[in-house]
């Protein structure tokens, strides 16, 4: 099986700490430099409750549609 086609390096205080081996698109997102949240808790106690697409309100730790964006602002 043949890796994919693009490296990324993770650097934690000047150490390489991981190399991802990735494809286009999600080089692409981590190279955006994005916020990263650690979902878990919430995807356990409700798989399929955060999907891609969703807003993330970072100052109440809530999801939701771009739709229901007016609501939750």
């Amino acid at each position: 099986m043949e890796t994919p086609p693009i490296k990324l390096a993770f650097i934690v205080d000047n150490e390489v700490a991981d190399i991802l081996h990735t494809d286009e698109r999600l080089s692409a997102i981590f190279l955006s430099n994005p916020k990263i949240v650690d979902i878990t808790e919430k995807l356990n106690n409700n798989p399929g409750i955060i999907t891609p697409g969703m807003i993330y309100n970072p100052e109440t730790d809530e999801y939701y549609m771009p739709e229901q964006e007016s609501n939750n602002v």
